[in-house]
């Protein structure tokens, strides 16, 4: 989304990702109250970065907030199927644990053990998660229906847009109407087949345990809007 904008507006992707994580996590473990938090996102951030698009999966954790504080503010949330989506973020949590900083290394590992829960117990089908460091199948499919969910569920139905990831340069139409721009504001073709190294993990779990685990969390979603997707094989 970032890259739609960043032609015609002030846009940016994950601003200031380190420092709003700790916020983020000192927030949700109590250190710093909500008013305090508030102000750290109105004040602090919101001001200082005067960003028209802000593109980040961290707004999640700011969702209710942005709401209520940003009366017009409106929101595009691109959904991913869920096989596809784990599949490009286990490969990306690989490289991150590959980092040579240290300090940023361990920030992100705790802000993904926040997000995806315990790396203690796992069932046997998924051996290959625990010995590469990753997290439980339940950790992950449970969290991609409740991102998708409760933004579902926050957002006002006419505040928000709903864009596919793989439909994005189809949409911009949809975009530029949504947000009441006009037409030919938005570059027509933005999405770029970038390959990025896959490392095949879920390939190595046993399919219908993969599959039973997938459908126990998003079968809901997954029939909503993505009913064409039926199962892992879709992927190979």
């Amino acid at each position: 989304m970032h890259a739609i904008f960043s032609n015609q507006y002030r846009s940016a992707h994950e601003p200031d990702a380190r420092f709003l994580i700790t916020k983020i996590l000192a927030f949700h473990n109590g250190n710093i109250d909500k008013s305090k938090f508030v102000q750290y996102i109105i004040k602090h951030r919101d001001r200082r970065l005067g960003l028209e698009m802000d593109s980040s999966h961290l707004n999640y954790y700011l969702l209710d907030i942005l709401v209520n504080e940003f009366s017009e503010a409106k929101f595009i949330l691109t959904i991913r199927d869920c096989y596809s989506w784990l599949e490009s973020l286990i490969s990306n949590q690989l490289i991150v644990l590959k980092w040579q900083n240290n300090w940023f290394r361990h920030r992100w590992i705790n802000f993904a053990d926040f997000r995806f829960g315990s790396r203690e117990k796992y069932a046997k089908e998924e051996a290959i998660l625990a010995d590469k460091g990753l997290y439980t199948l339940d950790g992950y499919f449970s969290y991609w229906n409740e991102h998708n969910s409760r933004v579902l569920a926050i957002v006002p139905r006419e505040k928000l847009l709903i864009v596919k990831t793989n439909e994005i340069d189809q949409s911009i139409r949809r975009i530029e109407e949504f947000l009441s721009i006009p037409s030919g504001t938005l570059p027509h073709k933005v999405r770029k087949n970038v390959k990025k190294k896959q490392f095949n993990i879920l390939s190595q779990i046993d399919k219908d345990f993969l599959e039973a685990k997938a459908n126990f969390h998003c079968k809901e979603l997954m029939d909503k809007y993505f009913p064409d997707v039926k199962g892992f094989n879709f992927l190979k």
